[in-house]
């Protein structure tokens, strides 16, 4: 699944947004060490159903979907949400259809949040400039074919800060205000369940996937159980083959799953870091 912002999706639908003629940028994000509008560090994430994350003061409203990464012990939090119930201070996950999330163990530490809208605080890149790392640039030999968004691989030039674990590519009005974010890279993707998986399953039938994983990769599904590769899988592959489920696994349950080599999180050292897009049938994304 392409993290596509709100907003982008907004501007593509109704043709505001053109990826050919716009001025479209990609900037690399501090998201674990600094925070903005869009962009909050959480700390908490209950071991409940639905998982409620504590994020003091995030802003955020009911409905926004949200990426979570890099919470610890309750791993079920980390994934692509949508909230609920939203506080000054704690938020409730759904999955993308509603249901809620079930926790699968006790919080430990650590965790962000980013914002991907469709509320204002996940729409412009003044959400999240606060988190940039080194300087923003241009994407190069955009091309746009049959539905799918290419561009030459980008390179930011003497990079210099705190670790990044993501990049964001957004369209360059001059002005962070009404400069809409379009997509948000981090080298991880959803794993989304096809069929309901038995318990004792070696097989689980999943949606065709946006990128490899690796052998022996553990997956933390939206249920709070887990399941673990004993083979790796390909992009575009429909089915994972898993050591055997201690646990059923349901049709629409998700998982956040990293890329094989995804490159992220990456420690800037002075010298140049390139992002190198997908040679996959996606490309950078896929309408």
């Amino acid at each position: 699944m392409t993290v596509l912002f709100q907003k982008g999706k907004e501007g593509l639908i109704d043709g505001t947004l053109d990826l050919d003629t716009d001025t479209m940028k990609i900037a690399l994000l501090d998201l674990d060490g600094a925070t903005d509008t869009g962009v909050k560090a959480i700390t908490g994430a209950t071991n409940a159903t639905p998982i409620v994350i504590t994020a003091t003061s995030h802003g955020f409203s009911n409905g926004d979907f949200v990426y979570i990464d890099a919470v610890g012990g309750n791993l079920s939090a980390n994934g692509i949400y949508k909230t609920a119930n939203v506080a000054a201070n704690t938020f409730e996950l759904t999955r993308l259809d509603g249901t809620n999330v079930v926790g699968f163990a006790a919080y430990t530490s650590g965790g962000y949040v980013v914002n991907l809208g469709p509320s204002a605080s996940g729409d412009n890149y003044d959400d999240v400039n606060g988190c940039q790392i080194g300087t923003p640039t241009a994407l190069a030999s955009r091309t746009v074919t049959n539905g799918v968004f290419d561009a030459a691989d980008t390179t930011i030039t003497a990079v210099t800060g705190n670790t990044v674990e993501a990049a964001v590519i957004y369209e360059d009005t001059g002005t962070p205000s009404t400069s809409r974010l379009l997509q948000l890279l981090t080298g991880k993707h959803l794993v989304i369940v096809a069929a309901d998986a038995a318990s004792s399953a070696t097989t689980i039938w999943v949606e065709a996937l946006a990128e490899a994983i690796a052998n022996g990769t553990v997956l933390t599904f939206s249920n709070g159980k887990q399941a673990t590769l004993s083979a790796g899988a390909n992009a575009g592959d429909r089915s994972l083959t898993v050591s055997a489920l201690a646990n059923a696994i349901a049709n629409a349950n998700q998982a956040l799953a990293p890329k094989t080599s995804s490159g992220f999180p990456v420690t800037p050292n002075g010298g140049d870091i390139t992002i190198n897009y997908s040679n996959g049938n996606s490309k950078i994304f896929a309408i």
